[in-house]
């Protein structure tokens, strides 16, 4: 069951011997093509080099801090600190060449097995520029192995993004063409033609919404190019995302096991995917594989417990009563407590955050909250599994690095951003998602704007904006922590929500007033709230000394009565420049200034 794994690292280990030369040095002798890429078995291993270099990490896409999440450190984002010499792209630029290389050189085998693995190679290239796009915008596109004397080439300016995504998309459709739809064995590991869907459906929804969002800006002065007869747009790319989507449609399905029995009351469907051991096939697309018996092991349940990871009322809110109406619906809401937050509420925020009838996995009895666990109040149990997962490499549970949720997400918010979601297309994809849980149905294309949404995404325009703005709330509840949001927030140009300037810091549970309060309604206080220097002479014995919040440090009360995190933190969102990660500096003096820094960027050349 845990080949595949063996294969990986053993590619990885010939991968990192012939990658020291950023684009131009040939690989050693022995990975050269007179020697190698004879058998499938070599085309095998050499590609799987490739799915771990490229591929997320489940702790880089878990634990990316946003509006909706927040830990004890901030991201370089949110503070401001991102700088043109804290960059490098020698190590995805020594993958590219490696890429390029295999396509180039595998000769040696048959035409069809040579296909196969071409497909994956080209699949790789797509996720390789799809990323450095959203990243730095305008790349320099390479689809060939460069030689040391091709200088005018290795010093080329940018291509503009427009062209690099339109070659994204293309790649996607060759590995489509050539991947297989089911390798047999361990399937859910390895590319497919799905996996391909998937990242087409990615990579155009984020490229045909960032167009449509920051058209006539200094990142995109105009939405509408041509590139090689083709003219790209925001809808030509929406059209792209909802197209590749729509190929998949109906063809899988969700979870709704209930083997690991988490919740005695109820199915919990949604929780429990993120803990399995063996990721499934049905709603897994690509995952990543961990076991114990390879030490292939990641670390999320330690990190988060260490950093105390942290949602956010602001991702609170966004879940629906279980009605379906917005929580903003019921009276009193501003003030609801931490136990009336999960009462008659989308049963995913349960399965997301730590409610006050938690049970750990593993285990039977309801586990308070735990303030070494958490800055908020709102502790997030995401990914969160028995306590044999708490060591800092102990976590075997498979991640999920493409599933069949996103797509019917990304086909729907494609649909609606073109101004053309159908009821059809909502029974086909929200209702799924919601159906899943529980959840009442959305049932028609939405026609009423939830103010609040409105009010936390005041960018959102089009004909059908109102179904916009609740497609992205789903997207927001069933995709959290998952590596979106930062993202999402960049390509609807509503980056400012990434510091917590723009909201005065970072919200937590309601504390109408300092002193002690059973949080879980248990009959017993389990948290303290006291005045930094104020502290009671006497606790109440049920309450932790890691419960005991000193209020007036980096624990705040908001105005409106929530805790808060962050609040004293003051980098201000620049929408001139922050959209982007700067150039790094080194890439631009190796070509001479050709390749031009990003709008503004000061990187202290002269060029």
């Amino acid at each position: 069951m845990k080949k595949f794994h063996i294969i990986m690292s053993i590619a990885a280990a010939f991968c990192a011997v012939s990658c020291d030369g950023f684009l131009t040095k040939l690989p050693e002798t022995q990975l050269s093509p007179e020697t190698f890429f004879r058998t499938e078995n070599e085309l095998e291993l050499f590609t799987n080099g490739f799915y771990a270099s490229v591929l997320p990490s489940p702790t880089s896409c878990a634990e990316q801090v946003a509006d909706d999440h927040f830990s004890s450190s901030l991201s370089a984002i949110q503070k401001g600190t991102r700088l043109p010499s804290s960059k490098s792209w020698a190590g995805i630029f020594d993958t590219l060449r490696d890429v390029n290389y295999f396509l180039e050189k595998n000769v040696n085998c048959d035409e069809a097995t040579r296909e196969k693995y071409n497909g994956v190679a080209y699949f790789f290239r797509a996720m390789i520029y799809f990323e450095m796009v959203r990243q730095f915008g305008d790349m320099p596109y390479y689809d060939k192995v460069l030689g040391s004397t091709d200088t005018k080439e290795l010093t080329k300016p940018r291509d503009p993004r427009g062209y690099v995504m339109m070659k994204v998309l293309e790649d996607c459709d060759r590995a489509y063409e050539r991947l297989p739809e089911d390798w047999g064995s361990d399937s859910q590991y390895r590319l497919s033609k799905d996996a391909a869907l998937a990242l087409k459906s990615r990579a155009a929804l984020f490229e045909g919404t960032f167009r449509k969002y920051h058209a006539g800006t200094e990142y995109l002065p105009v939405d509408e190019q041509v590139f090689d007869g083709v003219t790209v747009s925001s809808e030509w790319f929406l059209r792209q995302a909802a197209d590749a989507a729509a190929l998949m449609i109906g063809s899988r399905s969700l979870y709704s096991g209930n083997e690991m029995k988490l919740d005695p009351k109820r199915s919990t469907p949604y929780r429990e995917y993120f803990l399995l051991e063996d990721a499934e096939k049905n709603e897994t697309i690509l995952a990543r594989r961990y076991a114990v018996d390879l030490a292939i092991r990641h670390g999320i349940q330690f990190d988060y417990k260490n950093a105390r990871h942290s949602a956010t009322q602001r991702f609170v809110d966004h879940y629906l009563l279980a009605n379906g109406k917005p929580v903003s619906s019921k009276a009193g809401y501003q003030n609801m407590s931490y136990a009336e937050q999960f009462k008659d509420r989308d049963p995913r925020l349960a399965q997301t955050i730590q409610g006050p009838d938690y049970i750990a996995a593993g285990e039977s009895e309801h586990e308070v909250l735990s303030w070494e666990r958490t800055l908020s109040g709102y502790r997030i149990i995401k990914f969160i599994s028995d306590s044999s997962h708490e060591g800092a490499t102990t976590s075997t549970t498979d991640y999920p690095v493409f599933r069949y949720a996103e797509v019917l997400l990304n086909y729907a918010e494609a649909k609606a951003e073109l101004g053309e979601l159908t009821k059809a297309d909502v029974n086909a994809t929200i209702d799924l998602l919601r159906a899943r849980v529980g959840m009442t149905k959305m049932g028609d294309v939405p026609a009423d704007i939830d103010p609040m949404m409105e009010e936390y995404y005041p960018n959102a325009k089009g004909s059908q904006k109102a179904a916009m703005l609740e497609i992205r709330r789903e997207r927001t509840v069933e995709l959290f922590s998952e590596g979106f949001r930062q993202w999402d927030l960049l390509r609807w140009g509503e980056g400012k929500w990434l510091c917590p300037s723009a909201t005065g810091g970072f919200k937590g549970i309601y504390v109408p007033a300092l002193g002690e309060y059973d949080l879980d309604a248990d009959g017993r206080p389990d948290v303290l709230f006291y005045k930094k220097g104020s502290k009671p002479s006497s606790v109440s014995s049920s309450i932790a000394a890691t419960a005991q919040i000193e209020i007036g440090g980096n624990f705040t009360i908001s105005a409106d009565n929530r805790l808060c995190f962050y609040a004293a933190e003051n980098y201000q969102w620049n929408d001139a420049c922050d959209y982007l990660w700067p150039i790094p500096a080194d890439q631009r003096t190796a070509t001479g200034g050709n390749l031009s820094q990003n709008p503004g960027w000061d990187d202290g050349l002269s060029f």
